[in-house]
Parts: structure tokens; sequence; C-alpha cells
């Protein structure tokens, strides 16, 4: 299947608060744009107890996709991420907005880190899925395929899934890990499209059978594609 190499990365610290809200929903306080080496909280919903009801903080990572390229319906797409370290967590895939200015030419920003658009709540691009140290490969949801069939950018955004997607308070510190010094992926499918649109002046669609041959057995008429 093709496979598009990601065409800018880059995750968002947070910033940190008492309140679990606003952690979530406030500008980044730091962007790390195009990093190279092991992050081990890449993805992340840190709190730490202390006065005042204690401190709350999140991380999301960003991942920018030229896919002008893909023709046709997308049937089938698999974001492949490199984990490092992790912590008994799980993350989810959403759409990224217009983090990296929309289109990969500008580098993550602090008020990318919401780009997400958390509180609204943000457009589910998978399930929730657990994090490995290897290779984590995501499938992508029939959300996610009509975003790649028709848009020449995407961009993605991956996020912690129990406490940062959801609406649960953390009461310790979970993360994920990205080896970002290794390429992230998208593998993906499209529908097999005909040069055929008609037979003898009947449509493609109102024919089954070809010389008794069933239509979807058959490559080529005359040379053209089926």
């Amino acid at each position: 299947m093709p496979t598009i190499n990601a065409g800018r990365v880059g995750y968002i610290r947070g910033n940190p608060g008492s309140n679990y809200t606003n952690a979530k929903t406030d500008n980044g306080s730091t962007a790390y744009d195009s990093p190279t080496t092991n992050v081990t909280n890449a993805i992340m919903a840190f709190f730490s107890s202390g006065r005042g009801g204690g401190t709350y903080l999140f991380h999301r990572t960003y991942i920018y996709f030229d896919t002008s390229g893909i023709t046709g319906t997308v049937t089938s797409a698999t974001l492949k991420i490199t984990g490092h370290s992790q912590n008994s967590a799980n993350v989810v895939v959403a759409d990224g907005g217009n983090a990296f200015g929309g289109d990969g030419n500008t580098a993550l920003a602090t008020t990318d880190f919401n780009a997400v658009d958390i509180a609204a709540p943000p457009t589910l691009y998978s399930s929730a899925t657990s994090w490995s140290t290897s290779l984590n490969s995501i499938t992508l949801n029939s959300t996610a395929l009509s975003a790649l069939s028709s848009n020449n950018n995407t961009v993605l955004c991956v996020l912690n899934g129990d406490h940062d997607y959801q609406t649960n308070a953390q009461t310790s510190t979970v993360q994920s890990g990205i080896a970002f010094g290794t390429a992230i992926q998208l593998e993906y499918a499209v529908a097999a499209s005909s040069d055929i649109t008609s037979l003898n002046g009947i449509a493609r669609a109102s024919i089954t059978s070809f010389n008794t041959i069933a239509l979807a057995s058959i490559d080529s008429i005359n040379g053209i594609d089926n």
C-alpha cells in the first residue's frame, strides 16, 4: 500500500495549573517543532498532588502530512509511530486543525496547543489505542478516511485518550514516548477505479459480465483498464 512520511512533526507542553479544564484548553507553554530524538513524554497527562488541589499538565503531539497526492477514495489508513517509553497509557488520534499553519509551512507554536479544539469535543480520527514502546499501528476511522480523500493538507493530533480526550481528571501521571528520529508514516489504500464508463452504449453500473465472464474478473477490455 502507498505510504506517506510526515512532512512536519512536533509536540507541545501545555500550561500547568490547578484547574483541570484550564490545563486542557489554555495555550501551551512551550512548543517543540521538528524534534529528532526520543521523547519520553510526547503525549502526556501529568498530575502532581499538593496544596490547592494539585497541578495538571498535558502534552500533545501534532503531525502534518501532505495528502495532495492521494487520488480516489481512501478505503483504509493506518498511522504508524515508533514508540519510546510509556507508562500504562492509551492514545487517540484527532483532527489537528490548523496546527503548523494548516499546511506544514509554519513551525509549531504554543498557540497550536488547542488546535485540536478539545472543548468542542475534538473530531476523533481513531478509537483508543494502547501505546507500545515499539511500532504503533493506529487504524484511522471513516471520518479520517473522508478527510484524507478530500484534503490536500492533513494535520493529526495524538493525545492521551483517558484524561485529555475524555473528561476524566488524572490522579497520577501517564505518558507515551515517541522515537522522533524514526519517520512517522501514513499508510493508506484507495478504492479501485475503472476507465470504462459504458460498453456498447450500456452504463458500466448496469453491466455484470462480458462474453459470459464476470466483469469483476476482467482486467481490461480492448486495452482499456476495467
